[in-house]
């Protein structure tokens, strides 16, 4: 087996004393890290460039030479991110420019430069030409990183939320070519675009200037639908720019880039402008940035690791390729002066490292292994601001020494398949954030996620392209959390989908939108108003209605639509508190289509309502879909022990962490019962803790492994279980 690299730490040599740099080096060492990322800020472009053409690359080769001594790798950053400051003063226009015409300043943050701009564009590729040229044949070289955080900035300027970029006459130009692609004709532009109130008849493409407010402001839908979807298209252009011109010089070396899901400003990507989807197409290895403590998410939010770690792996594996956790906390996080967010310890850094591993991460990335001084916001750091070893450092080293023995099953072990796929759509995201529903749209899909894996459910994530009936066939339950947006050609998929034998819940307002963002004739729309056997009258919103299900009172949330059953075989599952259908459920073809008409999924976020839950555990079950690992302990539903398995061919590794929240109550000693079940049919030898040291009893029988063991708070465990 190849020896890959699967532990990494950021690390920025011009930041350091060049005396330090032996001893950080000793230190990652001794902790098992072995790939370092740099030169994708801090020691970027900007400063191996400080002149137009002249270059210092002296200390970075200077660092490849010690890497290269110490055994470690580079994941080295084209720096695209953070351009010299000479390229604003040779182009004094190059800078991003927002919807009211102000540009983006420099020296507030990275990407402010617009990768349009052909100044841009021509520095940009002879500074790449001269970086790949200079390393690719270095023994140090593992991979490269494309820019950073690739996206605009999601940092308000004015307090008042993010701009929307951007406007330069480059990127203008290149959006009126994009439309003239997807329109062909002025006169077909125009049909699209007659919005009543607002209505401009544009006589040639040229006019056509892209939308500056959101239709929540009485703007064109449509306008906005395309001028968002020309970004995330644009964006995944410019990555591929970069990658094809790495390989036109280096075709042996990765090339990956780091993007955000769920990040707090911009959680869809809307106005930064990301397509996971498609940049995960773009690059050799996707990888993502996930900092629990920022914002305390750990006790606010606590699937969203998971939940993160899903949306990677289920934009990874479609089309064949690895992802990497590519920054996450080391140390206490963000929050100036007034913070941190979170004393982040090392028993946080178990959790996160080790729940990536057990969600396919193939690579885990400390975001930094020291902290900078010159940028008081809490970062983290393994050692100290003098470099000197911190708790954080014994456990990287313990974490380390766990990574090594489970190495053979990062690099290809096998997780269990999902059955289970919540369906996400970019255009259905535009939408609802131009009208200001985006933190509903995020409440639902959170919600839903949140009810599967509270049940320990694997479950994937698919965007509107995986759609198919091909595709869907995989999946035995397709859920749509708040899908307003729904053209015909997708609703006839999901037709023959259920047809075929599959099974969909969707919720209210589903396909209310298509084509254009106009409105459909019909809720459901299409055929699957057949498929549902229903027709959606109308919707009362703003309420919290109540629903009866099998004698018990639940809540739903915003929306009560009023149902009319259209098909004589419609089985009514559940009513609202007059007695209209609240959630129906019709067989089709072989399979079946589940209609809320509310929103049961935000309901288990705000009221803790378990209209959901029960029905899935009446439906699943019935679908032949039961959970590969499931841990019990009391208090369940707080959810506070995860726990993923892969598996190799002799051995599985069982990846327990937990996380305290104030409500869970622990016994006199501090520690919690965990009962583990894993369903399988597999003969076991032993198995054996691997943090604590603790050999276990269990008992196998009728294709389930039992055994119990103690959990501390926010203790990690990972169980190796060695198979006959």
């Amino acid at each position: 087996m190849i020896d890959l690299p699967n532990y990494a730490a950021g690390y920025y040599p011009l930041v350091q004393k060049r005396e330090d740099w032996e001893r950080d080096l000793q230190n990652m060492k001794k902790c098992g890290i072995s790939l370092i990322r740099t030169a994708e800020l801090f020691c970027s472009w900007d400063q191996i460039e400080p002149e137009q053409g002249r270059y210092e690359f002296e200390w970075l080769d200077e660092f490849f030479e010690l890497c290269s001594a110490y055994e470690m790798k580079i994941l080295l950053g084209t720096g695209t991110a953070s351009p010299p400051y000479w390229l604003h003063t040779l182009y004094p226009d190059v800078n991003i420019t927002n919807n009211h015409g102000e540009q983006y300043p420099n020296n507030a943050s990275y990407s402010w430069a617009c990768f349009d701009h052909p100044g841009f564009i021509k520095e940009a590729e002879r500074y790449l030409t001269a970086l790949v040229k200079r390393y690719c044949k270095h023994e140090a070289l593992y991979a490269y990183q494309i820019h950073n955080e690739i996206a605009f900035p999601f940092m308000p300027l004015n307090g008042n939320g993010i701009d929307i970029y951007c406007y330069n006459e480059d990127s203008v130009r290149k959006y009126r070519e994009w439309l003239k692609n997807k329109y062909q004709s002025i006169d077909a532009l125009n049909e699209a675009y007659r919005w009543g109130a607002t209505h401009t008849r544009h006589l040639s493409f040229e006019e056509v200037e892209p939308p500056k407010a959101m239709p929540f402001a009485w703007a064109s839908v449509t306008r906005w639908l395309d001028w968002r979807l020309f970004w995330m298209e644009n964006t995944v252009q410019y990555m591929k720019w970069q990658r094809d011109l790495i390989k036109k010089f280096d075709t042996e070396h990765l090339v990956t880039t780091n993007i955000f899901f769920l990040k707090s400003q911009d959680p869809f990507g809307v106005l930064t402008g990301l397509d996971q989807f498609e940049i995960a197409k773009a690059m050799d290895v996707i990888g993502y940035d996930i900092y629990p403590g920022s914002g305390n998410k750990v006790e606010t939010m606590p699937e969203f690791s998971s939940m993160c770690l899903d949306m990677g792996r289920s934009t990874a594996e479609p089309v064949g390729k690895d992802y990497w956790l590519l920054e996450t906390e080391s140390g206490p996080i963000n929050g100036w002066a007034m913070g941190p967010h979170r004393n982040v310890n090392g028993k946080d850094l178990y959790r996160n490292v080790l729940d990536a591993v057990s969600q396919g991460a193939k690579l885990c990335l400390y975001q930094g292994f020291r902290e900078w001084d010159f940028q008081p916001i809490h970062w983290g750091g393994l050692v100290d601001l003098d470099g000197n070893p911190t708790e954080r450092l014994k456990s990287a080293e313990e974490i380390g020494s766990l990574l090594n023995q489970m190495k053979g099953a990062i690099a290809s072990g096998k997780r269990e398949k999902a059955k289970i796929a919540i369906a996400i759509c970019k255009e259905n995201a535009i939408i609802l954030k131009g009208m200001d529903q985006e933190k509903y749209l995020l409440q639902t899909l959170r919600g839903a996620y949140r009810v599967f894996w509270e049940k320990y459910y694997q479950v994937d994530f698919i965007s509107e392209r995986m759609l198919t009936a091909e595709h869907l066939k995989q999946y035995r339950l397709v859920y749509f959390p708040f899908y307003a947006y729904m053209t015909q050609e997708m609703a006839d998929e999901v037709t023959e989908y259920v047809e075929r034998g599959g099974t969909v819940i969707e919720t209210a307002r589903m396909g209310m939108l298509g084509r254009h963002g106009w409105y459909n004739h019909c809720m459901p729309c299409f055929a699957l108003q057949k498929v549902f056997g229903i027709d959606a009258l109308e919707a009362y919103s703003a309420v919290t209605p109540e629903i009866t299900y099998q004698r018990k009172i639940y809540q739903g949330s915003w929306h009560k639509e009023i149902l009319r059953l259209t098909e004589p075989d419609v089985e009514v599952l559940a009513r609202f508190e007059d007695d209209l259908p609240a959630v129906t459920r019709h067989k089709y073809g072989k399979g079946a289509a589940v209609y809320f008409a509310t929103h049961p999924d935000a309901a288990w976020l705000e009221n803790e309502s378990y209209l959901l839950w029960d029905i899935l555990d009446r439906m699943l079950p019935e679908i032949g879909v039961f959970p590969k690992v499931e841990l019990f302990f009391s208090q369940r539903h707080l959810r506070e022990f995860d726990g993923n398995l892969i598996e190799g061919e002799k051995e599985g590794y069982l990846i327990i962490t937990s996380s305290f929240t104030k409500k869970f109550a622990y016994s006199a000693n501090g520690r919690r019962l965990v009962e583990v079940v894993i369903r399988t049919e597999r003969d076991v030898n032993r198995v054996e803790g691997l943090v604590g040291g603790e050999v276990y009893k269990f008992c196998l029988h009728a294709g389930e492994l039992r055994f119990s063991l103690q959990m501390g708070k926010n203790d990690s465990e990972v169980v190796k279980i060695e198979y006959k």
